[in-house]
């Protein structure tokens, strides 16, 4: 996909090609452009303040004796510690998982008592096998020098990504000013990763297809963020990539048995079923879950109901995902807006979806934004793209404190935008 500089010039060293005439890009427009960039700059430093005064109270609190601060990357330290000793099949036990959560809270927060230390709580591993490869050197490092390496190792695809999709100028401060930005990295989470390979590999797509199909292959790691893409390529045609993907998710996996041996694997399906019933069991927060599930169970739907809407947007889903694809088969002029789709109806196809896991809808934003600029958008479109993605930060706040859970309800947005602007286009080249 090729779109306009924010100046309207051409870039030397990258497929970027200015639709904007030099003309056309009056004062105005370029003060106006520069205004966005600092304003996002702006937006990233003080999501960078707010996380840096939170860990330093976390640690302040500590000393204190009051309960620290702790993040969902306090067990993935700890799956490193407890694979480290033992063998891996045993983060699949509550026993030892729970204990090693409490020594990870030790590492995080040296000094501080039991009492202390029992406070990081239990947190189950539902990750594959294939996740263990990438977490098992964390414990070879200090608990928060592995964690700012968590950060900024999972960010360099993600921000590749972006690099990819928008002007150089506006890719970073659009990407670390995402609100999913915020959340992913206060939890020390997982969503630059998946988020980053899926979208790095769905740029790379028409000129490196084998490339791509590698990088969406690694997103495995979280498999049920890949449930789409199988439909997507297969319908689109990306067979290079689809077998490209195909070999390396088998290759992960025969990787994390010759690493681990297969009984992780029989541990990881086991308690997949007991992942499942904790729906119905009370076990999750929906709070900061962004799925029409929790959406509908947050509204007072009964459980049977919600999955039975759950199970309706996934269908839907693979409906929209399959159509747009196969009719943007040979189009590159479409590829990004196909991608944006795939993107954000992922996050309401699957049943499980954090905050942090929106950054997938990150990149997919910015091939919106990209065909804004290239072709053109009304004011209306404008602010959908602009609320979807701005409200997203609000959306943890909104259901604390009056029960209603809107991250659903924005990312559909997002998917009726791109949608919108993907049937615009072919209408366009093929009238009716």
């Amino acid at each position: 996909m090729r779109f306009p500089l924010l100046d309207g010039t051409h870039c030397d060293h990258c497929d970027h090609t200015a639709i904007i005439p030099p003309s056309e890009v009056t004062p105005a427009r370029m003060e106006k452009s520069h205004l966005a960039v600092t304003a996002l700059w702006m937006v990233a430093a003080a999501y960078a303040v707010f996380i840096g005064w939170t860990l330093v109270s976390g640690y302040r609190a500590a000393t204190r004796g009051e309960m620290p601060l702790y993040t969902d990357y306090t067990p993935t330290y700890a799956a490193s510690i407890l694979v480290s000793e033992i063998p891996a099949e045993n983060l699949y036990r509550p026993k030892y998982m729970a204990e090693a959560g409490r020594r990870a809270a030790v590492a995080a927060y040296p000094g501080i008592t039991p009492e202390q230390a029992r406070g990081v709580g239990f947190a189950p591993w539902m990750y594959p096998p294939t996740f263990i490869l990438l977490v098992a050197p964390l414990a070879a490092m200090p608990y928060l020098l592995s964690w700012f390496a968590w950060i900024g190792l999972t960010a360099v695809p993600y921000l590749a990504a972006m690099r990819r999709i928008l002007p150089s100028a506006l890719a970073w401060p659009f990407a670390l000013a995402a609100p999913p930005v915020f959340f992913n990295v206060m939890y020390g989470q997982t969503g630059f990763l998946t988020g980053g390979l899926i979208g790095l590999g769905l740029t790379l797509l028409a000129a490196h297809p084998l490339v791509a199909g590698i990088l969406i292959g690694l997103a495995s790691v979280k498999p049920h963020f890949g449930i789409l893409v199988p439909i997507a390529l297969a319908a689109g045609g990306h067979w290079r990539t689809f077998a490209a993907a195909s070999i390396t998710v088998l290759s992960t996996v025969a990787a994390s048995a010759i690493a681990f041996g297969d009984d992780p694997w029989f541990a990881f399906i086991g308690t997949s079923l007991f992942h499942l019933e904790g729906f119905g069991a009370g076990a999750y927060n929906f709070i900061p879950m962004t799925t029409v599930l929790a959406t509908l169970r947050m509204a007072g739907l009964p459980l049977h109901a919600a999955w039975d809407a759950q199970y309706a947007s996934a269908t839907l889903m693979v409906a929209i995902v399959a159509w747009v694809w196969w009719r943007g088969r040979r189009r590159a002029d479409t590829l990004g807006l196909q991608s944006a789709i795939l993107c954000t109806a992922t996050p309401l196809a699957i049943p499980m979806t954090y905050l942090y896991d929106l950054v997938l809808l990150v990149p997919a934003a910015g091939w919106i934004w990209a065909d804004m600029m290239q072709r053109g958008a009304g004011r209306d479109e404008k602010l959908i793209l602009l609320i979807a993605m701005a409200a997203l930060l609000a959306v943890k706040y909104v259901a604390a404190t009056f029960g209603l859970q809107t991250g659903a309800l924005f990312t559909a947005a997002l998917l009726f935008l791109a949608l919108r602007r993907f049937r615009a286009t072919i209408d366009a080249r093929h009238p009716e």
